[in-house]
């Protein structure tokens, strides 16, 4: 901005701000058009900002809370598949990536280095309307068979709501960094038309297959998401490193207000790392064995009700009092051993 003296009227002047015309370098403008389209360089932000005065997520269902201990003990982890249909939950997989891969040049810009924040956060907002289809798909048919059979459901509908529900909320993290443009939105639409109805087929014929199929797509997740983290460290995307984390993501973390934006991806990290094992627990269950895998429910993820409800809670008091007749059984045993082996008077 630089002045102006702009003459109103005889003999008098007024001082007025105008926008100053820099010439910019080809450089410069190298890294304006890659930035170009983030939420934090438009105007929309000040509307964005406005809203998020307003954020509220009282009525959430699920709330991560991870510690620094979680997030230091994620790994990347693989499940090898042990019959037909883990290796084609695995294969589907590894079909749809590719052929992802091959279509948004993935490949091609990560191995020519030529991933830019732009194209990172194309990638994540584009999976993750994907990746909450199917707990929401899983959950709601569950919940239709529960209603069918007038049983109930052995714990898992929870949590597959709660996986859903957090996929969404990594999805609106991202929307705040950028908005895709029209073309880019019926993309998604089409995309999730075809695999909502692809997958819920796949899950009345086959729940096994399907949470599998989810399984290994969170492998896939948490490789995407620790090569991002690595570029970051790298020195490879200065805005992600540097820039603060949302205030969507910060309420919802429940992070400082200096949190970065590597932060949050650290948390989406864990969030998918469980989501991955999670999916593999219910792929080795049968359907209609209790779900007792809620480690990653209790550590904040439920804060309006109790995972342990209904038949869960059950289960695990069954499991806790057969353990401790096991150890009353042994107790007894080893003092009429010990009473045994003592010479007589």
């Amino acid at each position: 901005m630089f002045p102006i003296v702009r003459r109103t009227a005889p003999g008098i002047c007024r001082t007025i701000l105008a926008p100053a015309r820099l010439s910019i370098s080809p450089s410069a403008s190298l890294v304006v058009a890659k930035y170009r389209g983030f939420s934090i360089f438009s105007g929309g932000s000040r509307m964005g900002a406005k809203m998020d005065d307003k954020l509220d997520m009282k009525n959430l269902l699920t709330q991560s809370a991870w510690t620094r201990d979680d997030l230091d003990k994620v790994e990347k982890t693989h499940r090898e598949p042990r019959d037909w249909v883990d290796r084609a939950a695995y294969y589907t997989v590894q079909a749809l990536r590719a052929s992802f891969d091959i279509g948004s040049m993935y490949k091609v810009k990560n191995m020519t280095g030529g991933m830019h924040e732009s194209d990172w956060v194309r990638r994540i907002i584009f999976l993750e309307t994907v990746a909450g289809v199917p707990g929401m798909v899983a959950g709601m048919l569950r919940h239709l068979h529960s209603l069918r059979l007038m049983r109930r459901d052995y714990g898992w509908i929870h949590s597959l709501l709660a996986e859903a529900e957090n996929e969404r909320m990594h999805l609106l993290i991202a929307l705040s960094l950028r908005q895709p443009g029209p073309i880019f939105r019926a993309a998604v639409i089409g995309g999730q038309a075809l695999f909502l109805s692809w997958y819920t087929l796949a899950y009345l014929v086959c729940p096994r297959y399907c949470h599998r199929f989810v399984g290994y797509l969170e492998e896939e997740a948490v490789h995407m998401y620790s090569k991002l983290l690595e570029d970051i460290d790298a020195g490879k995307l200065p805005l992600f490193e540097n820039l603060q984390a949302p205030r969507m993501a910060r309420v919802y973390y429940n992070l400082p207000e200096d949190a970065k934006l590597r932060d949050v991806f650290e948390l989406i990290r864990a969030d998918e790392c469980a989501h991955r094992d999670t999916n593999h627990h219910f792929s080795d269950l049968r359907p209609d064995e209790p779900n007792t895998m809620v480690e990653h429910l209790r550590q904040g993820h439920f804060q309006n009700q109790n995972v342990f409800s209904g038949l869960v809670v059950d289960k695990v008091h069954e499991m806790q009092e057969q353990e401790g007749i096991e150890l009353l059984r042994k107790g007894v045993s080893d003092s009429k051993k010990m009473g045994a082996s003592q010479p007589t008077k």
